[in-house]
């Protein structure tokens, strides 16, 4: 099938029958009539397209089609060998991509942001012992930190709030939401707890939150209950427990009229049987009060 699909062009209504050379023993099984499945199916319309003969040849006599299909055994034991995945110049490209970070940096020198950080030269101990090692990945130039290639923000509440506020509510910026939020943050500045301060801050945004699409689904209507109109017309009946045992009894039967909020209650177990909470409105309400109109129980 694969053949004729790919030699179609030059098959499909041909002015003479051709003929197809096959190895293939198991094709004797479409000799006989059989019950085709789904692809088989397909094949056979397909085949009615072509006028063709089939004629088997012997495995070991078809050598040339056997060279077509055969694949070439390639010597890879002395592929990749000696190979720098690295070169040296990606490291250069590296580094001149770590200055030129640095050159941007300078540039926004002069924003209020660079100002209050020069003024601020509060270091958490993690970025000093990072700015000793001098292994590239934090390092200090004119009273500003840096730190993977972003301006350090200094643990100051004030400066940390301007640029949160700065990357989320200009009409330019328009609220973004926690994870889009951080990493455009992210791409100029950093400081410990960013992702968590991120968070806070667009949680708290009260637009966000009026503004906010809710994805759940809605729930349902309220269905209050109607306002009694008489006494122990309309009662619930609650039970708490367990309880201490007392007197074989460890829980004990509530029953409240909504109408004047009087209650009855009864000792009794935690394993009372429908019949026993029958008995209990018998003797202590129906015997009493009459029969409620409602009773209203979880």
């Amino acid at each position: 099938m694969e053949a004729l699909a790919r030699w179609r062009q030059y098959l499909l209504d041909a002015a003479e029958t051709f003929e197809i050379w096959t190895d293939h023993e198991n094709l004797k099984y479409f000799w006989e009539p059989h019950k085709l499945n789904g692809r088989q199916a397909r094949w056979y319309l397909k085949l009615q397209d072509y006028d063709f003969i089939l004629r088997h040849i012997l495995g070991k006599t078809n050598t040339k089609a056997d060279i077509l299909s055969r694949k070439d055994q390639v010597n890879t034991k002395e592929d990749n060998k000696d190979v720098q995945l690295l070169k040296d110049e990606m490291w250069t490209r590296k580094n001149t991509s770590k200055i030129k970070i640095f050159d941007e940096k300078r540039r926004v020198d002069e924003s209020d942001i660079i100002k209050k950080i020069r003024k601020n030269n509060t270091r958490e101990k993690e970025i000093v012992q990072a700015i000793k090692k001098k292994d590239g990945l934090a390092w200090e130039e004119d009273k500003v930190a840096y730190m993977e290639g972003r301006v350090y923000i200094p643990n100051n509440k004030d400066l940390k709030e301007e640029i949160l506020r700065e990357h989320h509510d200009p009409a330019d910026v328009r609220h973004l939401g926690q994870h889009r939020m951080q990493e455009l943050i992210k791409r100029t500045y950093w400081w410990q707890g960013l992702k968590e301060d991120v968070k806070k801050y667009v949680q708290g945004c009260v637009k966000c939150q009026q503004n906010k699409v809710q994805h759940q689904r809605k729930a349902g209507e309220l269905h209050p209950l109607e306002i009694p109109e008489g006494l122990w017309q309309d009662i619930s009946i609650d039970m708490i427990g367990p309880l201490p045992s007392s007197n074989g009894m460890d829980a004990i039967v509530v029953i409240v009229d909504r109408f004047t909020k009087m209650i009855r209650l009864k000792a009794t177990t935690t394993n009372i049987s429908s019949e026993g909470i029958a008995k209990v409105y018998r003797d202590e309400i129906w015997k009493i009060h009459r029969v409620p109109k409602t009773i209203l129980s979880d």
